[in-house]
């Protein structure tokens, strides 16, 4: 007589809690509120950053519009090739007298160089990432798959060439040297004579203001750069991904805020030794 054995009942996994968890979210977070707030408590959630986090979560396809995915990918390649051919070129056109015109345009094509590189390098390797972790996430064999893994190949075949250096290695040695050089001025003009701190301020106000004017043009320049060559092509692509957030931003505006801070700097530091002039002049002779 055979004896039966015991049914085993299906092991109650996390990974199905989970999974459980995850799908209430998806379903109800466009519908009923309450129960969205509800399926949040059990998570944690206590903010704007996490409730994305969690929105995005709750999205388990590799890609969204798989469909147009390699359209996408194919444009934003294209608008990559645009953008590291004509990024970091000079300016086309600069209102500066013709004598310091030499100067200024290749001061503002150094400053230009430094934003559109390194948001091509950053952009470049959040990309490849994001390729290589929709890639592991998706089901091996499947469409999404195939297509994930041939664009990241692709990214990771131009890698190497679009992680070009963002400035010279002179432009940081002379910026290194000129910032040393600054500040032993300041400390010698405000114990030299009175002629020579006024010289200074008058020096420092000039090239002071003649940066911020650099620094400014450069980060508009390359701004309208970035938003002609990859912004429009860049957000269709993370559309067509999906649930990945937003593209990186570059850092003109980072370079647009120094440029506000030397602004300041210079309206600080020149009436300073103008004062310190005035009021501690030198025995006179």
């Amino acid at each position: 007589m055979a004896i039966e054995e015991p049914i085993r009942e299906e092991e109650s996994l996390l990974l199905d809690e989970l999974s459980s968890r995850l799908d209430s979210l998806r379903l109800f977070r466009e519908h009923d509120d309450a129960e969205v707030n509800a399926v949040l408590e059990k998570f944690g959630s206590s903010g704007v950053i996490e409730d994305q986090m969690l929105k995005e979560l709750s999205s388990r396809q590799p890609l969204k519009h798989p469909a147009r995915f390699d359209e996408a990918h194919r444009r934003a390649m294209r608008a990559l090739e645009v953008f590291d051919r004509n990024g970091a070129r000079q300016p086309s056109a600069l209102k500066v007298p013709g004598v310091i015109k030499p100067v200024a345009n290749k001061v503002v094509q150094l400053l230009i160089t430094a934003i559109v590189r390194s948001h091509q390098k950053r952009l470049v390797k959040d990309l490849r990432q994001l390729y290589a972790l929709r890639e592991a996430n998706s089901p091996i064999g499947s469409d999404d798959y195939q297509l994930l893994a041939t664009a990241r190949i692709q990214v990771d075949a131009i890698m190497n060439d679009l992680n070009k250096s963002s400035l010279p290695l002179p432009a940081f040695l002379v910026g290194g040297a000129a910032i040393s050089g600054l500040l032993s001025v300041i400390k010698n003009s405000l114990t030299g004579e009175a002629w020579a701190q006024y010289t200074f301020a008058g020096a420092f106000f000039v090239i002071g203001l003649g940066m911020f004017w650099c620094i400014l043009r450069a980060a508009g320049i390359a701004r309208s750069r970035t938003r002609i060559a990859l912004d429009a092509s860049f957000k269709a692509l993370w559309e067509v991904i999906g649930d990945a957030g937003n593209p990186p931003h570059d850092r003109a505006k980072l370079f647009a805020t120094i440029a506000s801070i030397l602004l300041v700097l210079v309206w600080i530091i020149v009436p300073t030794v103008v004062a310190w002039a005035a009021v501690n002049p030198l025995d006179k002779l």
